[in-house]
């Protein structure tokens, strides 16, 4: 009889055991999620985008369908961008720049893009 009660005892905590794992969440979606600081939009079509940095780089990046529309972005914000890498660059979400950071930017100056940011 204990035998009987030890071997149910063991189906039953396998049984518990599969269901916790079962409930475990799905694997992220493929890509990694990064930020951008400081960053101004350059270029924008529906198909890609342009940003460039405190530094005078551009960046280029391909869009899916998650981003706003083009103009959604003003020709004088400087934002922070979350992204996520796949096939093509995904928008998770943007955010106004801090202060300190339009302040390095404002001292360095954007050379070549002129006051507003934008190619001239």
């Amino acid at each position: 009889m204990k035998k009987i009660a030890a071997i149910a005892a063991v189906c039953v905590l396998i049984l518990l055991l599969t269901k916790i794992a079962n409930q475990t969440p799905p694997d992220p979606p493929s890509g990694y999620t990064f930020w951008m600081y400081a960053q101004h939009v350059v270029e924008c079509t529906p198909g890609d985008i342009t940003l460039v940095d405190v530094h005078q780089t551009e960046t280029h990046f391909d869009k899916d369908m998650s981003w706003p529309d083009c103009s959604a972005f003003q020709k004088s914000e400087v934002l922070d961008f979350h992204l996520s890498r796949g096939e093509k660059t995904k928008f998770l979400s943007d955010e106004k720049t801090a202060w300190w950071r339009k302040e390095i930017r404002g001292r360095q100056g954007l050379r070549g893009y002129g006051t507003t940011g934008l190619r001239e």
